[in-house]
């Protein structure tokens, strides 16, 4: 992930870094990069960042503005990542491939990707409209695309995100045996590869589906 300069100027020895917006939303970034299952706080961010957690009310007014501004972070780096050239639909397989590697390990970040109160979405749906460009859907359809693969790629993150592990389900039919269950154990087994192939699946559907909507389905 790109990291933002927190300051150009030499510092004198012994002085504590140079505290701004940017690196605190870096450092919001980092928690919850580092631990993913566990609530961030202004405090563990403060911690990370050097600084009292009062000072970072002064950039911040609660946890839920610094968490928005920890979004937007993550989803301008979908902007940024590159994309290899060739047709349009290679482009948009490598795009969603990298968005879910951007958005994967952020659960705590989904209901702020989602708001419609912020456009989180902004940076990478210009990217993601530029890719599609070539395809020559309609506006109506090009929004279609843009809807679906957008809703597609975060509805995933967000399922990745809050499922619960292969192994609890597992344990749960341990933990209390009923033998009206017992069918239900090959599948449960068969489930961590199916969740490896979750995203291809997924991946593959969408983007027929795009090409179906641009006149040049799928051979």
């Amino acid at each position: 992930m790109t990291q933002v300069a927190t300051g150009s100027g030499r510092r004198g020895r012994g002085r504590p870094p140079r505290l701004s917006r940017e690196r605190i939303v870096e450092g919001a970034v980092e928690v919850l990069l580092a631990e993913p299952a566990v609530s961030l706080t202004i405090k563990r961010v403060a911690d990370v960042v050097g600084a009292a957690p009062m000072a970072l009310y002064r950039y911040f007014p609660d946890r839920d503005a610094l968490l928005q501004a920890a979004a937007d972070h993550v989803l301008e780096a979908m902007r940024r990542d590159p994309i290899p050239e060739g047709p349009w639909p290679d482009r948009l397989r490598a795009w969603m491939r990298a968005g879910q590697a951007n958005l994967r390990p952020y659960p705590q970040l989904m209901p702020y990707m989602t708001t419609t109160r912020h456009p989180a979405w902004t940076p990478g749906l210009t990217r993601l409209r530029e890719i599609l460009l070539p395809a020559g859907l309609s506006a109506e359809d090009l929004a279609l695309a843009v809807t679906l693969i957008s809703s597609t790629l975060l509805g995933n993150a967000v399922y990745e995100g809050y499922r619960r592990p292969d192994e609890e389900m597992t344990a749960l039919l341990d933990d209390a045996p009923d033998p009206t269950t017992d069918p239900l154990r090959p599948l449960l087994a068969d489930l961590p590869a199916a969740h490896a192939r979750l995203f291809d699946t997924i991946l593959d559907q969408t983007v027929t589906t795009v090409e179906r909507l641009a006149g040049n389905p799928a051979q």
